[in-house]
């Protein structure tokens, strides 16, 4: 506080420094250099404070300051831990009971009105990653919803007697949700652009019982997606751990997970290229939400952009480009489409599809033999339209369904082992069948059938994995008692690679030649 003299102060007090008063030479500099140093510090101790009575009050009135919502780790390093299968890790999501509630609400009300827990409503949570490293961190205000068109569920009930019932359902953690953060806000724009492990969002799936079968050896699912990539595919990158919930003070263990990278607009800059612009091609989801995907003619009317709040959904959902919300039109996929059903087929479809991909795709598909694909249910894959000259490429996804478990259309219940290689589908398809009717397409078919069930396809490498897998949680999953599966088991892993690839190069052999 700057001091004043008193009124009634004699002028005799006030002394005016003569000749002989004065500073010696160079002590008035000195003492000018003193006082900015004096002013600079105070300036530099209150902006210290000013900070510091910030973070306590934004702290206190519930808002984490900017720099807790940023996330300054290396994205690489940690997008290469989270898909390191030879690493054990865990994710911890933390709710409030409130965000919990909430959640269970959302998804109870959209019930009600619609008959599905499809709601898509992003609750506020924090995560805790954790490795066999030592590594751990904490993210704030990360965005979860549960996900999944036919298996999506409350993961909390209450049963007759008022206890807690809690359930296993596969959901997303999205990095970049913004909330209610207006968009002139310091956190809106830090969330906007936020990754973690270099990844937008984060999906989880756990091992579904399907027709009483589980996936006892609990990798197969990103086992499948480790196939295709060696086969030289671009598609998710895959890997697994273990699940916690945290509500207010109480710790579930949720159980082993598969952790599956998104195919959304980061992927795309991931694997494909843009254009000048750093524009990408029209990226579709294809599954069988409004009717089967089948690349027919009559995909106009299930083509289009979901609502997921009015419960309105696309068998091919368009995921980008979408102008806001109001694009109508479809102009590559109609151009795929006709061609597949034109009379140039062999001449015209190499300008609208990748090919040599969609071979890859179909060689590889057999070996893992995930009856609820493209090839064989018209189901669970994307395409992408490359920016620059449209061709397509088909991603698969959703792979639960593989390697000798899961959902099936083989009546045999011998999961597509003993198909034939052609016409190998269980419906009509038209793209399928149209390339395989191309000479050099069918030889390329079985020249990639030969080279991934040799160099790719063998059981002794799965096991070698599982082997590791069991060793890194089994234990864990029993002695926290974890929902869902606990316990590793092989169950017809050996019989399911050895007779697949058996039945594979047999039927090489015979085929004829062209």
């Amino acid at each position: 506080m700057r001091r004043r003299l008193p009124s009634s102060a004699p002028a005799s007090t006030i002394t005016v420094p003569t000749d002989s008063t004065r500073l010696p030479k160079g002590g008035e500099d000195m003492l000018r250099l003193w006082l900015k140093r004096i002013i600079l510090l105070a300036l530099l101790f209150g902006a210290i404070g000013g900070l510091a009575w910030y973070n306590v009050e934004t702290s206190a009135s519930g808002y984490d300051s900017i720099v807790r919502l940023a996330n300054s780790r290396k994205q690489k390093a940690d997008y290469d831990r989270l898909f390191d299968e030879s690493l054990a890790k865990s994710i911890t999501v933390v709710f409030t009971e409130a965000s919990f509630d909430a959640l269970l609400a959302d998804m109870l009300a959209y019930f009600e009105q619609y008959g599905t827990y499809q709601d898509n409503t992003m609750q506020k949570v924090d995560i805790v990653y954790a490795d066999g490293e030592g590594t751990s961190f904490t993210l704030r205000e990360v965005g979860f919803r549960t996900k999944s068109n036919t298996s999506r569920n409350l993961p909390m009930t209450i049963d007759w007697r008022g206890r807690e019932i809690w359930h296993q359902t596969s959901f997303q953690l999205q990095f970049n949700a913004t909330f209610d953060y207006a968009a002139n806000t310091n956190e809106y724009s830090v969330l906007s652009d936020r990754e973690a492990f270099n990844l937008d969002q984060l999906n989880f799936e756990f091992c579904k019982t399907v027709g009483g079968e589980i996936d006892e050896a609990m990798i197969s699912e990103s086992y499948a997606y480790k196939l295709y990539r060696r086969a030289g595919l671009d598609l998710s990158n895959a890997s697994y751990g273990l699940v916690y919930f945290q509500v207010g003070d109480e710790t579930i263990p949720y159980g082993f997970y598969t952790y599956i990278e998104p195919i959304d607009q980061n992927f795309l800059k991931r694997h494909f290229d843009g254009d000048i612009a750093r524009q990408y091609g029209d990226l579709y989801k294809c599954t069988d939400t409004s009717g089967i995907a089948d690349l027919g003619l009559d995909f106009i009317a299930k083509a289009g952009i979901n609502r997921n709040a009015e419960n309105v959904r696309f068998s091919y959902a368009l995921k980008n480009n979408t102008n806001d919300g109001t694009r109508t039109t479809h102009d590559a996929l109609a151009s795929l489409i006709d061609t597949i059903h034109g009379d140039a087929f062999s001449a015209d479809i190499a300008a609208v599809l990748d090919v040599d991909a969609f071979l890859r795709y179909l060689a590889m598909g057999f070996l893992i033999g995930n009856t609820d694909d493209f090839r064989f249910n018209l189901n669970n894959y994307y395409l992408y339209f490359n920016v620059y000259d449209g061709p397509a490429y088909m991603i698969p996804f959703d792979l639960d369904s593989s390697l000798g478990v899961g959902k099936h259309q083989d009546l045999s219940d011998n999961h597509g082992v003993y198909y034939d290689l052609f016409p190998s589908t269980d419906a009509a398809n038209p793209l399928v069948e149209n390339v395989l009717a191309i000479p050099a397409n069918r030889t390329l078919y079985l020249d990639y059938l030969a080279e991934f069930t040799t160099l790719y396809f063998g059981f002794e490498t799965f096991n070698a994995e599982y082997t590791v897998a069991k060793s890194l949680y089994e234990a864990t999953l029993i002695a926290e008692n974890h929902l869902g599966n606990q316990l590793f088991d092989l169950r017809n892993s050996e019989w399911y690679f050895t007779e697949k690839a058996n039945q594979v190069m047999t039927k090489i052999a015979a085929a004829p030649s062209e």
